[in-house]
């Protein structure tokens, strides 16, 4: 019993150490070129101010309200903004606040610069 232990040991021995011979793949050496573009003028955006009058702010849509005419639809703050106008002078956008009052009482005047909602006195 001891020989035919033995006699596996050293079989599994011999052919699992055999040492295989890996072909090692070429290489490819890539050169990286630096290229350097020319400077054209760079393009400052001005930014724009612009003063809206918003009528609603609803966690769910309302299909009446992005159904009104010229409405603009803002997604802040998980809330669905609905706001009427774009006026370039805060004077324009209170004036058409006063009209809007009439059917959506809770109606304010909104700035916005370059999209983004600011407080009025930052505005002004």
């Amino acid at each position: 019993m001891k020989k035919v232990f033995f006699l596996c040991f050293t079989f599994l021995f011999l052919f699992c150490t055999k040492t295989e011979k890996k072909q090692e793949s070429p290489v490819e050496v890539i050169q990286q070129i630096d290229t350097v573009a020319p400077v054209s003028e760079v393009e400052v955006q001005e930014d724009t101010l612009v003063f809206t009058v918003q009528i609603a702010a609803l966690k769910n849509t309302n299909e009446s309200l992005e159904n009104l005419e010229g409405v603009s639809l803002y997604y802040e703050n998980s809330l669905t903004k609905y706001r009427l106008g774009s006026f370039s002078t805060y004077q324009e956008a209170k004036e058409f606040c006063r009209a809007l009052r009439n059917k959506y009482q809770d109606a304010f005047v909104q700035a916005l610069l370059n999209d983004k909602p600011i407080a009025i006195s930052q505005a002004l």
